[in-house]
């Protein structure tokens, strides 16, 4: 690949590219000019709030499940694995429907990242590293996540700190990787929703029918479990869902309706599609769990930001060293010491 300087200039003061987890979080929300672009100064406090963080990776899960949906029931041929496509889709929806690129949508994505990211450390210190699931690893789904926000708004994006995890090999063809994605979901919106978007990407009203149908309906069946039953109060109650129910059914067409039902009756903390029943699955122990790793964000943000000059034995474990061997070691060794030289020169 041939290396565009002007390009890598405009990466590189971001060194390792963008991690949502580590926001510049010695400043207050505010917009600022420089050197041309509008850039986003603002701390993550939303992110550590409860209910925000548990309420951001339930709608990306929803969104996620019923991506799954939207691919099976109009039987849309995929290339790639219908669990990566469903994740980014979930995504680009949160992402293109949003009201621009604040301070809110950026704590929903450090929400979903960061969940990964908590993921991907209890996989390490438990484990139970997958590799066979066809669910791609966590850390991978966190730099997915990472790569369409950052490829989203580069400019937007120039005060995150430098202490970052997405290698800059990666974050070079972000935005690429944002409008193939951009334009994926245009073709996916012209034929499977009741809207569309305008030149600038503004979302527009196509066909709207003046009673949208129900093809997206909630069923929130009654907890066995008494700690489960202020989930299914909160639920009940939970006006965000409301709307994302609401505005899914403005948005979406299917050829058959769907029902999401909320169940306490699983084997762990989980949620899927069923093409069987056509329905979709969310344990209340997975809200359950969302809660509880929402604790762990601030911790995170903070630890992560702390190791940042040595991330990459974080990505690569000293207790998975073994799995390596010493010749790929040095390798290593001697990648990131020649990134780190390439990156002092250009600063």
């Amino acid at each position: 690949m041939t290396i565009n300087l002007q390009r890598l200039q405009a990466l590189v003061p971001i060194k390792l590219s963008l991690a949502l987890l580590v926001f510049v979080s010695a400043y207050p929300p505010v917009w600022s000019e420089e050197s041309g672009n509008t850039s986003l100064n603002f701390r993550p406090s939303s992110a550590y709030d409860t209910r925000f963080f548990v309420e951001s990776n339930l709608e990306f899960t929803l969104l996620h499940e019923l991506s799954h949906a939207v691919i099976e029931l109009n039987q849309i041929p995929v290339l790639g694995g219908h669990e990566r496509a469903a994740d980014q889709i979930a995504i680009m929806l949160m992402i293109m429907t949003s009201n621009g690129f604040d301070e809110v949508l950026f704590d929903k994505m450090l929400s979903i990242s960061g969940e990964w990211m908590i993921e991907w450390r209890d996989e390490i210190n438990q484990h139970s590293l997958a590799f066979w699931d066809v669910h791609p690893l966590a850390i991978q789904r966190f730099y997915d996540v990472t790569c369409l926000v950052y490829g989203a708004a580069p400019d937007k994006l120039e005060k995150i700190r430098k202490e970052t995890w997405l290698p800059i090999e990666r974050a070079w063809e972000c935005d690429t990787e944002y409008a193939k994605n951009r334009q994926a979901l245009l073709w996916l919106a012209n034929n499977y929703s009741y809207v569309s978007f305008d030149e600038d990407w503004r979302l527009i009203q196509n066909e709207f029918p003046s009673k949208p149908p129900k093809q997206v309906v909630v069923e929130y069946i009654k907890p066995t479990s008494p700690e489960h039953e202020i989930i299914y109060q909160w639920l009940n109650q939970s006006e965000r869902l409301n709307y994302l129910i609401k505005r899914t059914n403005e948005l979406l067409k299917l050829p058959s309706p769907v029902t999401i039902y909320f169940e306490s009756q699983c084997n762990g903390p989980d949620a899927w599609w069923n093409p069987a029943i056509k329905g979709i699955i969310i344990c209340y122990s997975l809200i359950d769990f969302f809660e509880e790793n929402s604790r762990k964000l601030e911790p995170l943000v903070s630890q992560l930001s702390d190791e940042s000059e040595h991330a990459y034995l974080f990505l690569l474990p000293e207790k998975y060293s073994g799995l390596m061997t010493h010749d790929k070691q040095a390798v290593m060794r001697s990648f990131y010491k020649l990134l780190d030289t390439k990156i002092e020169k250009q600063n």
